[in-house]
């Protein structure tokens, strides 16, 4: 690079006023303008206030249970990477323990012939084996930081993760990082000619795109920051804002403490292999769907729920004639996510009258599971079948029929489970009838889901449920199991100070063995969980709790306070 040159990008990067210290205007994002009179001041965090936020998550889990993972700038030489290729994946900061396998389950879909890889369970010594991706940690090992790298076979993969996971904002081919502009600016300018002239060449147009976490800078500071690009980048097309054949991004992290997690200073410059797309949230929004129940499913989550099972019932080979069951199907709002990925869709629900009667729309109009489907547009369920899975209906012999299950078992806290039982009863009227039923325990309902998805699952499909989880009521042993179920993940979502719940995926392994799976459950004992008695801990006031603790009420909430990390609300 000549001397002269690179004394200019020098003075340019002298030049650039320091980022704002104000909070962004969206979760990890600025791509606006602020106003041109904004003040900026240097960051007032210091290393001790770095360090006391990283130790906040330390621990947070990853998602997944066995993912193939390497320390940030292990990749080099390492047996794992061997004939992958690297892209950065610059996640939401939302639901961070569902990033990862959101973002695995595309890659997934990707595979040659759409058959999803078996994770390596050896990976975390370094060996990545089949696993669709091989994760490196962001800069700094922080795992809570958006910035991942993703090792993978293909393109078509990287693009498969940006297009089809709800969570990912963009990746990204890398073309240089660093601490410093300066730094960045000299990465960039040591890039590939090759790779440079390949995409940046005189018939090739182009766009930057800035991008900032923890500040925000005014459209001035952004239009200084890419001109101060140009040296290093030695681009010869045209600049088009509107539709460019190539975006590159540059992202600027400069924590500065509202809001966002503590990341160190760093610089980004890559071109876009393929951008997230989150229109379904709005599109599928339940604030426009005329059938809703006090349970129906938030469309963000239902969305990931299908997304982490999607590389069974969504792949070429199984497309045609994948089905997709939901047990308690309620209002539908799971198997829509389910219909809008391609799968067939079957639901159930003990409840006649939710899943055949409905109800009234505002306009008066009678509205019920059917209605959501033919509104969207969406292919209709096969069925719907008025049933639970303590006496299901199904014949014997009835095995491996389903690609998915994905669900929302009642476990108490809005709506108790009830199962079906038969009592004497004359029946005057079948039109009308209600079948008896009886409470029904979260233990004893996930011990009949599992063995019905042990049962009714294709070798390789997947179960994804989600049970709740509080202080002193959540045991890692007590996750309900299966000798045919793998689980492959088990992602928190924080619902308030006092309670969440998990998201728990299962792959089945091997074909079912009646005999086994009652030995199994016989040697476990009866199903018995401690979250069964959660309901009374949930509604209790602050101040019953903090007098059963021993403690005051101050102090209780300090506690229950303490038990969230920095910055991870309901969404994160």
């Amino acid at each position: 690079m000549p001397a002269d040159a690179a004394r200019g990008l020098a003075d340019a990067a002298k030049a650039l006023p320091p980022p704002a210290e104000q909070p962004p205007s969206g979760p990890g994002h600025s791509n606006g303008a602020t106003p041109a009179a904004a003040s900026f001041a240097a960051s007032t965090y210091t290393t001790a206030d770095f360090e006391q936020d990283r130790e906040y998550y330390a621990g947070l889990p990853l998602g997944l249970l066995h993912p193939a993972v390497l320390d940030h700038g292990a990749a080099a030489g390492c047996p794992a990477t061997a004939g992958r290729r690297r892209y950065l994946c610059y996640f939401l900061h939302r639901h961070l323990e569902f990033r990862l396998p959101d973002a695995q389950s595309a890659a997934e879909v990707a595979l040659e012939g759409g058959h999803a890889a078996r994770l390596d369970t050896g990976c975390r010594g370094g060996g990545g084996g089949g696993a669709a991706v091989v994760w490196e940690k962001p800069f700094g090992n922080r795992p809570e930081s958006p910035f991942w790298y993703a090792h993978v076979h293909s393109k078509d993969a990287a693009k498969a993760i940006a297009a089809r996971s709800l969570l990912t904002k963009v990746v990204l081919e890398v073309w240089g990082e660093g601490e410093t502009l300066e730094g960045l600016q000299a990465a960039v300018a040591a890039h590939p000619e090759a790779e440079r002239a390949k995409w940046g060449g005189a018939e090739q147009s182009f766009k930057f795109v800035v991008d900032t976490w923890g500040c925000t800078f005014t459209m001035a500071q952004q239009v200084e920051l890419i001109e101060s690009m140009e040296g290093c980048t030695r681009f010869q097309g045209r600049i088009d804002l509107r539709s460019p054949q190539n975006r590159f991004w540059l992202i600027v992290v400069k924590s500065n403490g509202r809001g966002l997690p503590l990341l160190p200073d760093r610089y980004y410059f890559g071109r876009e292999v393929a951008a997230g797309d989150r229109s379904v949230v709005s599109t599928y929004d339940l604030r426009r769907r005329r059938y809703l129940g006090p349970t129906s499913m938030d469309t963000e989550m239902a969305f990931l729920m299908c997304n982490i099972c999607k590389a069974r019932f969504c792949s070429a080979r199984v497309r045609r004639c994948s089905l997709v069951l939901d047990p308690f199907v309620g209002t539908g709002s799971i198997l829509i996510p389910a219909a809008h990925l391609g799968a067939l869709t079957l639901g159930a629900d003990i409840d006649i009258r939710v899943i055949k009667l409905g109800k009234k729309d505002k306009a008066g109009r009678q509205v019920n599971v059917w209605t959501n489907f033919r509104d969207y547009g969406l292919p209709p369920p096969l069925g719907l079948l008025r049933c639970d899975l303590h006496t299901a209906p199904f014949r014997d012999g009835l095995e491996e029929v389903l690609d998915a299950i994905v669900c929302d078992p009642p476990y108490g806290v809005r709506a108790g489970g009830k199962k079906s039982v038969a009592k004497e009863r004359l029946i005057t009227d079948r039109t009308s009838y209600i079948p008896s039923t009886d409470p029904y325990t979260l233990a004893e309902c996930l011990h009949d889901l599992l063995d019905a998805a042990a049962r009714l699952l294709r070798v390789g499909g997947r179960l994804a449920y989600f049970m709740p989880s509080a202080p002193g009521f959540y045991c890692e042993d007590e996750v309900p199991r299966h000798p045919a179920l793998e689980m492959l993940a088990n992602c928190e979502q924080m619902l308030t100070t006092r309670y969440s719940r998990r998201l728990i995926l299962m792959e089945k392994v091997k074909t079912y063995s009646a005999a086994e799976a009652a030995a199994y459950f016989e040697r476990r004992g009866p199903p018995r969980m401690s979250i069964d008695n959660m309901h009374e801990y949930i509604y209790k006031s602050p101040a019953e709790l903090a007098a059963e603790a021993g403690v005051t009420l101050e102090e209780h909430r300090a506690a229950q306070a303490a038990r969230i990390p920095r910055h991870r609300g309901k969404n994160i």
